[in-house]
């Protein structure tokens, strides 16, 4: 994120400041001024002294590479090398099949996504119709398979693996040289690892899935493929370096922040409003860091998933006349670097279309769709990309973890564990080699009261 905060936009203001810099934001329809709620400037002055003890306090845990911190460091240089060539062990393969769920695969499917890198394909889920239809679609001939887990026992991802194995095997495929684990510790995966000669990259045990957006867990892939693995890490450079110790010139740290005092005011939802389709699987990327970060001991904003301009048809009503406990996060890309223009119609009443970019009717769309929610009284924040590139993601990317980091702190919360979670995977755990405990038992549910003709 750029290293200033755009000044407050008014109601019939529309116009658009574009700098050199990558990322900046502007936090004028939150402000009481245009939002109700919203926040005064005594707030925003309140909310900077705050955030400088914070950033004094965090400062040293970053530098320390603790638990969670940790993700808002950069690969070094030796680092960067080693996974570089790493992935070069691979570069003759066309296609990269990704096997993970959440963090572990969230943080590729959205950097190969939005840089429009093909060939990458991703099982996160179990679903066997969709599973089988991809893996038909594959050709595994030409395609390395990354198998991602921070502990090495996730039931999902192994479970995958093995169906991926045996649709390998029965190809007559061997599997084992074009297989590589990434995982830490002394789980299921790395005794595979062992077991079958497999190249281990290590995930990084100071940084928690969600949050492993810019580590080798996620970059792995991007670089097989091709991406620019080393801009990408400049980008998140640019974002670490716009980190200081004033919310008016940390556009990572005023996000954070106005989120976080949004939600006490109690807007308790948060829609991701990206306007370009390279930004969609963004949208469930950063719906993962806010819940499972955010959502503990009754505090958290539930991320919504919208596109642009596509959900003006189908979210726009409830957003701007529903219950006022929402606000709405703008993606703008300034420049789509792609010409596609409108041709003349032959119908008069669409005259004014004749010609126009299709890219300025996003960006006009995005711009009446703020000034409805202003004029509505709805809290928006507008988060500004001059193009998407590597550099600019990884500065994006970053940017969201760094303001994660600071919502939690600000609502002293833990933002780098996930109870609710494990309890789940315990759960079915339990449910499916057949244990019998009362924690077991408690999983099934004893109050079903089925409605049927």
């Amino acid at each position: 994120m750029a290293s200033e905060v755009a000044s407050p936009r008014t109601k019939a203001d529309l116009s658009t400041s574009v700098t050199e810099e990558y990322m900046r934001i502007d936090i004028g329809n939150s402000l009481d001024t245009v939002a109700s709620p919203g926040m005064s400037s005594d707030t925003l002055d309140s909310l900077d002294h705050q955030v400088d003890a914070i950033h004094t306090t965090i400062g040293p845990k970053i530098h320390d590479n603790s638990f969670g911190y940790a993700a808002l460091n950069q690969l070094s240089p030796e680092e960067t090398k080693q996974l570089l060539d790493f992935t070069e062990h691979f570069s003759d393969f066309s296609n990269v099949l990704t096997i993970g769920i959440g963090g572990s695969a969230l943080g590729s499917a959205t950097l190969s996504t939005s840089l429009g890198l093909s060939g990458h394909y991703v099982l996160d889920n179990i679903d066997p119709s969709a599973n089988l239809n991809m893996l038909t679609n594959i050709d595994f001939t030409d395609t390395v398979v990354n198998i991602v887990s921070l502990s090495g026992s996730t039931i999902e991802t192994i479970s995958n693996f093995l169906v991926v194995r045996d649709y390998m095997n029965k190809q007559n495929i061997d599997w084992t040289s074009q297989t590589f684990v990434t995982t830490s510790g002394n789980g299921t995966l790395y005794h595979l690892s062992n077991k079958y000669d497999l190249p281990l990259l290590p995930f990084p045990e100071s940084i928690p899935g969600r949050f492993s957006a810019l580590s080798p867990a996620s970059l792995a892939p991007i670089a097989i493929l091709g991406g620019s693995v080393e801009e990408i890490l400049k980008g998140a450079q640019n974002g670490f370096d716009s980190l200081s110790t004033s919310i008016y010139n940390s556009p990572p740290y005023a996000y954070g922040a106005i989120s976080s005092e949004l939600f006490n005011l109690g807007i308790t939802s948060n829609s991701i409003m990206p306007y370009s389709e390279h930004l969609e699987t963004f949208a469930e990327w950063f719906a993962q860091l806010w819940s499972e970060s955010l959502g503990k001991d009754g505090i958290g904003q539930i991320p919504l998933r919208a596109m642009g301009a596509t959900d003006q048809h189908s979210q726009l009503q409830l957003y701007r006349a529903g219950k006022r406990n929402l606000m709405v996060t703008f993606i703008d890309v300034v420049d789509h670097k792609t010409e596609l223009n409108i041709p003349p119609p032959e119908f008069e009443d669409f005259d004014y279309l004749s010609n126009l970019p299709l890219e300025t009717l996003l960006r006009t769309e995005l711009q009446t769709t703020e000034a409805s929610l202003a004029e509505a009284g709805c809290p928006s924040i507008r988060i500004e990309l001059d193009q998407i590139n590597p550099h600019s993601i990884g500065e994006l990317l970053h940017g969201c973890m760094a303001s994660c980091i600071l919502f939690a702190e600000l609502q002293g919360i833990n933002g780098f564990d996930q109870p609710a979670v494990e309890w789940g995977k315990q759960a079915l755990k339990d449910i499916l080699t057949g244990k019998t405990s009362s924690e077991s038992s408690s999983t099934q549910n004893k109050n079903s009261h089925w409605i049927k003709k």
